[in-house]
């Protein structure tokens, strides 16, 4: 063989090694990189590959349901079905075709078509799979069309869910309350809870009272979808799901069993006499409502999770203000219903006794002023428990001069008048019951004593809540003692295990002795028992029980104007009635406010002496004698 030959040999040789050994390479490179995706990073691209095939959603948890003392179901949650759209699963090229024939189906809102334009060209990476809520409660026409055209809406699938119910209707609807889309600033308030934007919350009411125990917990659901978005067989999302990791189930709230009593509260909402007003019904013995009422009123179903945007607008632009809770959130002048308070300050602190008498002539001149009584001709010589039964208001002038301002605030506000009662001020209104500093701090003349005259009669300044003036003659009621008012009685999981009981909470005493509380109770018992008493035609007859309590008119217009049924409705009295029974160891405390209804005696009274009735003979009734069986 020559040296060229040789030579050319040697380069072949070179070469195919060269060859080979860039194959063998290549091939390392290879099996390095099936290594990688099969072994160490096979559990990540089977996750993705899961992304692409199993369709994970976050699963809203059933939110707990609401009963009444008896068991009663008040508030539900019913079956719905919500549209989603999940941008991964629709081509590009068929998009608007697919949009459009969703339109012509469902005639999308301006904002639901914006919101699925947004989310398909958006969508980045993973978030393409993540299904975006386009319309809830579907109608079921509407899912039968959609389901039956499913093959032509890649990227849409109809979702069977829960919604929100109220079985009752308005009943009881500012106290059970509603819930609504998390707004930016709950959003930001409960960071870190787990709400997401279109959540719903509790928005009012016992629903946002107990949010966090009704809410549970949510979790993740998983359906097995082809590449279009759609649901594959049974046996095939089995099969799949078979080697899917677990996920954690969304777990219910707690159920919730209210002090109300349902029975009650149809009686009071049937009943009640007039276009705006409240009626608020507890138990002296602890506290626990019984019964809530706020008119006019709404029905909460209209108004739960996504609402119309017309409808919201009517209602919160309504004049009479049918969403708020007049029996917590609007204040009055309690008109003549404050008097027995008066009456404790000034027998506490005032020098007055049970004998100690006044002379009423119909007006009291004081200062440049002449304060009248509302019987022009005057009760005569009167003492304290008789001025309570006949409402004196000449004696309740001097009265609460000689208690002074500030003791009158200090007796009103150790029950419960004028102050924050419930475990959270910021679902009710606190009213008012002024002291001298209030006086210097908020009016340019600083106090008048003048001012006293007019406080003293439950005018003037003097603002209280129906459910404040419930639990202050509850206070009285029971001999002294102030509860906070409470709606719950216990909190149970769903198979009926108790959670956590509400045992009555003891706000306070009333700022008076016992002996001083029991001469304020006999002359609030001639109101409805004494022919002179201004309830007495109002007491119920053919009963074993007394109705102990107060009427009160308080004053829209000034004395002085025009006053009277000529007046426009709006310019009108408001009719106040305030009771317990049975006088003694009571079981009820009612107030009734029955806005531009008149006098007490005919707008409140009434009812009140109705719903009280209706209690000791059909909920709770009385032995024979007057005690409970």
């Amino acid at each position: 063989m020559s040296l060229d030959a040789s030579n050319a040999t040697t380069r072949h040789r070179l070469r195919f090694l060269l060859l080979l050994a860039w194959i063998a390479v290549a091939f390392l490179a290879l099996v390095f990189r099936l290594y990688q995706v099969q072994i160490r990073q096979g559990a990540e691209y089977l996750a993705l590959s899961h992304d692409n095939y199993i369709s994970t959603r976050r699963e809203v948890a059933l939110r707990g349901l609401i009963f009444d003392r008896q068991g009663r179901l008040l508030v539900d949650n019913r079956p719905t079905f919500n549209l989603y759209f999940t941008p991964a699963f629709c081509r590009r090229d068929a998009f608007e075709g697919i949009l459009q024939r969703l339109d012509e189906m469902l005639g999308l809102t301006g904002t639901e078509r914006e919101q699925i334009q947004k989310a398909f060209r958006t969508a980045r990476k993973l978030d393409r799979y993540l299904p975006v809520p386009v319309r809830y409660d579907l109608y079921w026409k509407d899912v039968v069309s959609l389901t039956e055209r499913r093959d032509s809406l890649d990227g849409f699938d109809v979702w069977p869910e829960t919604r929100r119910s109220y079985p009752e209707g308005a009943l009881a609807a500012h106290l059970l309350g509603y819930v609504a889309e998390i707004n930016p600033r709950e959003l930001a308030e409960r960071a870190g809870e787990g709400y997401l934007q279109g959540d719903l919350i509790g928005r009012t009411g016992v629903e946002r009272m107990f949010e966090t125990e009704l809410r549970g917990l949510n979790g993740q659901r998983r359906r097995v979808v082809d590449a279009r978005g759609q649901p594959v067989p049974a046996w095939e999302e089995k099969l799949v799901l078979s080697d899917a990791a677990p996920v954690e189930p969304a777990r219910p709230g707690a159920n919730l069993v209210l002090t109300l009593d349902a029975r009650l509260q149809e009686v009071a909402e049937a009943r009640f006499p007039g276009r705006a007003g409240a009626v608020v019904a507890i138990d002296p013995r602890n506290g626990y409502i019984l019964a809530m009422v706020s008119r006019p009123t709404f029905d909460p179903n209209l108004v739960s999770g996504r609402v119309d945007a017309k409808l919201w607008q009517d209602l919160s632009r309504n004049p009479d203000r049918p969403l708020i809770n007049r029996a917590i959130q609007e204040h009055y002048p309690p008109g003549s219903t404050f008097k027995p308070f008066v009456a404790l300050a000034a027998l506490e602190y005032g020098g007055l006794t049970a004998d100690t008498r006044q002379h009423c002539t119909g007006a009291l001149p004081f200062g440049d002023h002449v304060f009248r009584c509302w019987r022009a001709g005057g009760h005569g010589n009167i003492a304290v428990r008789e001025a309570l039964t006949r409402s004196c208001d000449v004696f309740f002038y001097r009265a609460g001069l000689k208690a002074t301002l500030d003791r009158i605030a200090t007796v009103a506000h150790s029950c419960g008048l004028g102050r924050p009662v419930l475990f959270d001020p910021a679902f009710e209104v606190a009213g008012l019951v002024p002291d001298v500093a209030w006086y210097r701090a908020n009016t340019q003349t600083g106090f008048l004593p003048g001012f006293t005259l007019s406080d003293s009669i439950g005018q003037g300044d003097v603002t209280v809540t129906p459910l404040q003036q419930a639990l202050a003659y509850a206070s009285i009621a029971n001999g002294g003692t102030l509860y906070r008012p409470q709606i719950a009685l216990r909190l149970e999981a769903p198979d009926g295990a108790v959670i956590r009981e509400f045992p009555p909470e003891v706000l306070g005493r009333v700022e008076a002795s016992a002996e001083n509380i029991r001469i304020v109770r006999e002359g609030l018992t001639g109101v409805a028992n004494d022919p002179s008493g201004t309830a007495f035609w109002t007491r119920p007859r053919n009963v074993n029980f007394q109705v102990v309590g107060k009427t009160g008119t308080s004053q829209v217009v000034r004395q002085g104007a025009d006053r009277g049924r000529e007046l426009p409705f709006h310019l009108r009295d408001h009719a106040w009635f305030v009771a317990w029974a049975p006088a003694e160891n009571p079981r009820i405390a009612v107030a009734v406010i029955n806005e531009h209804a008149g006098h007490g005696s005919t707008g409140a009274a009434p009812l009140a002496m109705e719903l009280i009735t209706f209690y000791l003979e059909r909920i709770e009734p009385l032995s024979a004698s007057g005690e409970g069986r």
